[in-house]
This record gives structure tokens, sequence and C-alpha cells, in this order.
């Protein structure tokens, strides 16, 4: 039964393609699309050699260009820092994590929640906010703290994450984050 009716809608597909092209073409003549008449030879376009790349992906990498050395001077090499997705960087201190990360796709403006409180940090434009996020199982809460950078190429972030279950001592997250930031800009790039 199901065979039967499988048969008969693939027919009645066929019977209304040849209807509706008979229609859309009554004479019988053999169809011609006209942009096929142009030789490709007289073809132009709007695009001007050489391309000059406007948005360069990799304008900062936190991993690679801020030294080891000075990681583990400031405490946060408790374990190496580890590359994740895109340009961002995992720091560990031990009692709290910390990630840095440049992001070309998004403006400094786009970036800010409302609560954000804009500052100055050595001259340059800045603004702290908290985030508050559940972790993967849903029982337990992330609370993060976050510096956001104005920058050329669109915003760095700087954030402190940690687990008031698992830190001791809790880190106090605003200003040991914004303590990073004063140790952390001369390596930074704008």
């Amino acid at each position: 039964m199901v065979a039967r009716l499988r048969l008969l809608s693939a027919l009645s597909a066929l019977v209304t393609a040849v209807v509706v092209m008979w229609q859309a073409n009554p004479t019988g003549q053999p169809l011609q699309v006209s942009a096929t008449d142009l030789p490709m030879t007289n073809v132009t376009t709007s695009i001007k050699w050489p391309v000059i790349e406007t948005t360069d992906p990799d304008p900062f990498n936190p991993c690679k260009e801020i030294p080891y050395d000075v990681v583990a001077g400031l405490g946060l090499a408790f374990t190496p820092p580890i590359p994740e997705d895109s340009l961002r960087c995992k720091y560990d201190a031990g009692n709290y994590q910390m990630a840095i990360e440049p992001i070309v796709w998004r403006t400094y403006e786009g970036t800010l929640p409302p609560e954000a409180v804009e500052i100055d940090i050595a001259g340059h434009r800045a603004a702290q906010y908290w985030i508050m996020k559940p972790t993967d199982w849903n029982n337990r809460w992330w609370i993060t703290c976050m510096i956001a950078f104005d920058t050329s190429y669109g915003v760095l972030q700087q954030s402190i994450f940690y687990s008031p279950i698992y830190s001791n001592p809790d880190p106090d997250c605003m200003q040991t984050n914004l303590q990073r930031a004063h140790e952390l800009i001369p390596h930074y790039v704008f």
C-alpha cells in the first residue's frame, strides 16, 4: 500500500512539472537565458587589486604575546596558560581563573551592559561590570567580573571568574581584576 502511494505521488509530481513547463513555454521553443548571450571577456568587476585587508584577524594573542615570566610573577601560572577558542587565553591563579580575549567582531559600545561603569586605566578607555552565569551542571554559579577595553580593532576583554564553592579564599573580584589590568596593560595591544 505504501509503495503504491509513493509511486502515485511521484507520478503526480512528474505530471505537475510537465504541465508547469508547458504553461511557461507553450510554443515548445528552447528556453534561452539572456545572461549567457554576453561574452565573458567583457565582464568587469568593482574589485580593485591588490585587496587590502581592513581587519586584522589576529591583532593580539595574549597566550603568545604576554611573556610567561610576567604571568608567573603575577601568580597566574598555577597551571600553564591555556589557549582556548579564537584568541582567548585562560590563566589559573589557584583560587580563581582569568581570561584575556581580543574581539575584532564587536564594538566597545556594543559590549557594555547598561550597568557597566566606565573608567580610565593607564590612559585607556575601559569599563567594569559583573556577570553571573550558571555552570554546565546548572547547580552552581560562577562569579565573573569583567573589564572591557576600547581598542582600535574592537574590544579587549579581561575577566576573572571563580566558584564560591571551590575558591578558598574568594578573591575580591573587581579589585583584583583592576589590579591585574594595571599590571598587564604594558603588554596589551590597543
